[in-house]
């Protein structure tokens, strides 16, 4: 999760925010499975303010 959030923020400082595909695409490739669109919407409920911050 820790990796997942460092991608999502450094995209971000970019002025590049990942949607949900991106974010997703790069889960799977971590994970070596696909995950679910569900999932990626479960991660950024539970991780908001680590996302935020």
């Amino acid at each position: 999760e820790a990796k997942l959030v460092r991608y999502i923020k450094e995209l971000t400082e970019r002025r590049l925010p990942p949607t949900r595909s991106m974010i997703r695409n790069f889960v799977s490739k971590l994970a070596t499975k696909d995950v679910s669109k569900s999932w990626v919407t479960r991660f950024i409920n539970c991780n908001k303010n680590k996302l935020i911050s």
